[in-house]
Parts: C-alpha cells; sequence; structure tokens
C-alpha cells in the first residue's frame, strides 16, 4: 500500500466518484485459525439515487426504471474465492437504514492463512480509476497452540512522493474540491478490524479495544472538521513514514497501523 496513494484518499476527487461510503470488513478468528469474515458496505442514499437516474438514461422508455442496488447476492457468493482458498459464503441481506443502504455478507472460512484481505476498503465499490492498479492484501500466518499467535503482514509503505500520486490543483480547485469533499462525504466510514475468539495476552498492535484490533478506522466527518491539519497536509504532503504518523497522530478520526508485522498472541 503507497504511503501517498493511501492518505491521498482524503483529498482527490476519486472518492466523490466512488459516492460516500460506509465500508466495513472485520474477520472474527477462532483459536484453531478458523473464522468468519463479516463485510457491510452502506451507500448514501444520494448517490444511490443519482446512480439509478443514471442507468435508467440508457433503458428504453417503454421498460420499467432499473433501481440501483448495491446487493447483488449472486455477485456476493461468486465474491467468495477472492478472499482466499476455502472461504464459503454463509449469508448476505439488504441493509437499508436512515440515509444509506447496501448490505452485509458473511463468509467463512476454515484456515486463516489462506485469506486475502484487500489493505484499501474503497475497492468494494466498483470504480473505473481502480481498473489497472495491483491489488494488495494483508497476509496472514496463523500459528496454534495454548497461546495461539497470529503475525499480520503488509505491502510496503512507500516512503517517496510519486506524481502520479499527488494531484496538484490551482486554489479555485482546492476550494470547489473542498466543499464537494464536505458534501459527499459526511458520514463516509471505512474500517478493517479483526476480532479474537478469546483473549489477547500480547501485542504490538497500536489500537486494541478487548479482543479487537483496528488495522484502519477513518470517519472522514471528523476529519473534515479539522481544516488546519488538512490545509497543512495538502501543502507538504509527507515524505517518509514518521512524518505520516505525526500527521495520523494529530488527526482526530483517523487510525492507521504502521506496524510491520503486527502480532497478536491470544489464549
Amino acid at each position: 500500500m503507497k504511503l501517498i496513494k493511501f492518505t491521498i484518499l482524503l483529498f482527490i476527487p476519486v472518492i466523490l466518484f466512488s459516492g460516500c461510503l460506509k465500508v466495513r470488513s472485520n474477520v472474527i478468528i477462532n483459536k484453531d485459525g478458523s473464522g468468519i469474515l463479516e463485510e457491510q458496505v452502506l451507500m448514501s442514499d444520494i448517490v444511490i439515487a443519482m446512480m439509478s437516474e443514471f442507468m435508467s438514461s440508457f433503458q428504453d422508455s417503454t421498460s420499467a426504471p432499473e433501481e440501483f442496488k448495491l446487493f447483488k447476492e449472486d455477485e456476493l457468493k461468486a465474491k467468495a474465492s477472492e478472499y482466499g482458498e476455502g472461504v464459503k459464503y454463509v449469508s448476505g441481506e439488504e441493509i437499508k437504514i436512515v440515509g444509506w443502504q447496501g448490505y452485509e455478507a458473511i463468509y467463512s472460512f476454515e484456515d486463516l492463512n489462506k485469506i486475502k484481505m484487500e489493505t484499501d476498503p474503497n475497492t468494494k465499490v466498483e470504480n473505473p480509476q481502480n481498473d489497472g492498479q495491483e491489488t494488495e492484501y494483508f497476509s496472514f500466518k496463523f500459528i496454534p497452540g495454548d497461546i495461539a499467535e497470529l503475525i499480520i503482514d503488509r505491502p510496503d509503505l512507500s516512503s517517496k512522493k510519486k506524481d502520479e500520486d499527488i494531484t496538484v490543483e490551482t486554489e479555485t480547485e482546492n476550494q470547489e474540491l473542498d466543499d464537494n469533499l464536505i458534501k459527499m462525504m459526511d458520514g463516509m466510514t471505512m474500517t478493517i478490524s479483526l476480532e479474537f475468539n478469546g483473549e489477547i495476552v500480547e501485542t504490538n498492535a497500536s489500537y486494541v479495544d478487548g479482543s479487537k484490533v483496528i488495522m484502519l478506522d477513518i470517519d472522514f466527518s471528523e476529519i473534515l472538521k479539522n481544516k488546519e491539519s488538512l490545509e497543512l497536509f495538502k501543502k507538504n504532503p509527507p515524505d517518509n513514514l514518521d512524518e505520516m504518523k505525526a500527521i495520523v497522530e494529530n488527526i482526530p478520526g483517523m487510525k492507521v497501523e504502521f506496524q510491520k508485522p503486527v502480532i497478536i498472541k491470544f489464549k
């Protein structure tokens, strides 16, 4: 996961294209290395309506308008293999809450070592701008025992600023982008977590809440309230991992695990 690619999510229009999302991925892990993968993806009603209208514009006027939906059970079933060998679709349901709609899906697995978990939850919704980009995953090494051990690795975080990862805007364009972000990203959240059926006895993870470890937790509503930090970030993108850590620590609503690897022992 490239450092700039990962953090620049906050400031480029790709998020506007995907629409305002709530994405939550949680892996529940048993002591034998089996477990459950929970996935929830919600999109704002406003964006759903826009997508439905867009789809309807390509339909014959004599046919009933087609409604855009995130919940497509056949696609969710087919997606099981993308999470790794032996992953099985258990159930899925459409979810509608005030202002949001989408789905929740549950998958089961027997061997955590075979699980592939994407590092970027924004890929849960199809986006042409993701085409051609290499998919990056968290990898897991599970060691069973009286005290089970899990080693979580991830791709290196790049410490170099690359031209293709940084978008330079004029002052006017920046203002327009900020206004759009505030409107479209209100309520947007992205979370990747691990939950252990047992007691964590030792870990170097940065964000631990009881039996749960947070790998990524971003609340864009909170982040956008901190305009001073956002302006500083845009004017001075981080050059290295230490600078990125300092930025994350000072932005409410943003948790990113920088440890490599993350080691968790539980019983």
